[in-house]
């Protein structure tokens, strides 16, 4: 209860901020509108910012992205001056601190806020050994959500900053559905469970804790099926086996199924089976931590070839020298993040004091990358450290995390990053530490010292060749290299296209291999033919693309229109129609983000795939560009004129 003051009336009025879910106002029990989007926006940013400010770039970024009008920031004042009309009832005050504004709710009801409270006396009940009275306070957290954080504000740069609760809610879920699988609550959670995973359909986690309350309500053939339905997701989807959660609950469900089949009269007495949940699946915060924190994805295990640059990056990682660090780079779909995982898990038994794993989402669709305060904070909680121990200030967390990795052998895998200036506040104090890098992007890395800086390049044939027949399965024969060289060669020996090739036939059991060669040899269907449920192809160059100027995208298109796959610096400055030099600064920016190679000096090529993608790509200059014809063509007409 809070009072408030509306003209010369005093009164008492409950007022409410929601954010787990829509954002709402709601005084006395009725909800305010809040107008537009760009004030809910606002609103929702300032609710929900880490620290008090937000400034007035960041809210420009949440409103309009990458293309703000001109009068961005002064639209940005008006809405606040609104906005502070709106909340008036409230008592709710905005008030400019620095270049940006903080809001100040008072002693309002706030379910962030609340959402936070339970989760601390949740844990402080673990603590104490009180499991019963923990899962009130979890079950307590988790029915203020109605839905994804700020559902229904179309702002990326927003749901990007709040990704972080979003993960939390999912979290605590599952933690929850631990503490009550260990308490004989199976039959009650398979309902509430099913919809998780329906939501939620690769989250491994919460797929083992439905197989596993499934199997013990006796519901093993559904149980089963939900398993086999999961691997084969996994495997179209993304590539991947089933990790150790789910493969703990298949081999449980198999052993105990082995035990039940042997006849009674030469069956040992068989031990009572354990009321809750696999170790794997029971990861509750009053589990003790592991001695290793180790967050390593699950290593790939369709993952073959790179030879010679997996014997150079583990004879790399394992020599000793202060802060080393390892870059690999390439353009999207050529296997960066597999490689660079595959040698983590080799190298790991060298880092005893951990391995650490974070998306640092330079390319990542919509997504803004992960700032250097954000991803501190991820690499202490991975480290083991509790969230209520974390400084809020960027400086504080620097220092705390060049403490907590000096002196010790830790591993940290830094994944997908923009830049060479997203990296330098992450690196490990520890002389014997060890940091793998990927981008996208050529990185200019001497501030950071590497040890080595590795681009990756096509896959080889060959290698092409045996991750294709991994994939296939078991619904087709292995077919021989001939017959594949055609997907490959359509495919551009791209590891992504290769993958996603591989995926489809297996999905067409009854198509031939040639079948598949014949459709993507068509290059109107080539990229919709090697689409997947997340994107395929489309999706990784779409994140790549987005990531540019505005020059370097016309560029793109016009020589996705061009024929031929090759260009040099004369003919780009005639087909785009500017100066030589700065023809030859857009073809070399491209280079540097892998979207084209130079096999020669002075010479430019586009991977294949993406000069399909760039041939398709909608833009202001479609209707006088995509007649152009061949650069070289362009010049000899001209000259010729």
């Amino acid at each position: 209860m809070r009072k408030c003051k509306i003209g010369v009336l005093n009164f008492m009025s409950e007022v409410e901020f929601r954010v787990l879910g829509p954002l709402e106002l709601k005084v006395g029990g009725r909800s305010v509108p809040l107008r537009g989007m760009k004030h809910q926006i606002v609103l929702g940013a300032l609710l929900t910012a880490e620290s008090r400010r937000t400034s007035i770039g960041r809210l420009v970024d949440a409103v309009w992205g990458t293309a703000p009008p001109s009068t961005a920031g002064k639209q940005i004042r008006n809405a606040v001056s609104d906005l502070r009309g709106i909340l008036v009832s409230s008592g709710a005050v905005i008030t400019p601190v620095a270049d940006g504004y903080e809001i100040d709710i008072g002693e309002a009801d706030f379910d962030l806020r609340e959402f936070h409270g339970h989760l601390g006396r949740a844990r402080t009940l673990l603590g104490r050994q009180r499991p019963t009275e923990a899962i009130t306070e979890f079950r307590s957290a988790l029915s203020l959500w109605t839905g994804p954080m700020l559902s229904g504000i179309d702002s990326p740069v927003l749901q990007a900053q709040i990704a972080g609760v979003n993960e939390v809610r999912l979290s605590v879920a599952e933690e929850c559905i631990d503490l009550e699988l260990a308490q004989d609550r199976h039959k009650n959670l398979v309902s509430e469970l099913a919809a998780w995973v329906a939501e939620y359909p690769l989250r491994e986690r919460m797929v083992a804790q439905y197989i596993f309350a499934l199997y013990r309500s006796g519901a093993r053939a559904r149980a089963f099926a939900v398993y086999e339905q999961a691997r084969r997701r996994l495997a179209e989807l993304l590539g991947l086996s089933p990790g150790p959660e789910l493969l703990e609950i298949h081999q449980l469900m198999l052993r105990e199924d082995a035990d039940a089949a042997v006849p009674a009269r030469s069956a040992p007495a068989p031990a009572p089976a354990p009321s809750g949940p696999p170790a794997s699946v029971r990861l509750t915060a009053s589990a003790p931590a592991p001695a290793t924190p180790d967050s390593l994805p699950s290593e790939v295990g369709h993952f073959v070839g790179r030879t010679t640059e997996i014997k150079t990056l583990l004879a790399d990682g394992a020599r000793p020298g202060p802060q080393r660090v390892l870059s690999v780079d390439g353009m999207g779909g050529v296997g960066k993040t597999a490689l660079v995982v595959h040698v983590a898990r080799q190298l790991a038994d060298r880092f005893p004091d951990g391995r650490l794993f974070v998306d640092l989402r330079g390319h990542s669709g919509e997504r803004a990358p992960l700032g250097h305060r954000a991803a501190l904070r991820r690499l202490l909680l991975l480290s083991g450290l509790p969230e209520p121990e974390l400084p809020v200030s960027f400086e504080a967390l620097a220092q705390l995390w060049r403490t907590r990795t000096s002196g010790r052998r830790v591993l940290v895998v830094l994944d997908n990053a923009a830049g060479a200036e997203q990296i330098g506040p992450l690196l490990p104090a520890g002389d014997d530490c060890l940091t793998l890098v990927t981008s996208r992007r050529r990185l200019t890395m001497t501030m950071l010292s590497p040890t080595r800086v590795l681009s990756l390049d096509r896959m080889p044939r060959e290698e092409g060749y045996a991750l294709f027949c991994r994939l296939l399965g078991d619904r087709h024969p292995i077919p021989q290299p001939d017959a594949v060289s055609g997907i490959l060669e359509h495919c551009g020996d791209l590891p992504l296209a290769v993958s996603a090739a591989a995926a489809r036939l297996r999905r067409r059991p009854s198509w031939p291999v040639r079948h598949l060669a014949e459709r993507l040899s068509d290059p109107a269907l080539r990229l919709a033919e090697l689409q997947t449920e997340h994107g395929g192809l489309i999706a990784c160059f779409d994140a790549s693309y987005r990531h540019l100027n505005a020059g370097q995208r016309r560029l793109l298109r016009l020589l996705g229109a061009a024929e031929g796959d090759r260009t040099d610096v004369g003919s780009t400055s005639v087909l785009a129609g500017v100066p030589a030099f700065a023809a030859e600064q857009l073809l070399e920016g491209l280079v540097d983000e892998h979207l084209l190679m130079q096999p020669e000096p002075g010479q430019y090529r586009m991977h294949p795939l993406f000069k399909t993608y760039c041939a398709q790509l909608p833009g202001p200059d479609d209707t006088a560009e995509t007649q152009t014809a061949d650069p070289r063509r362009v010049l000899t007409r001209q000259l010729a004129a």
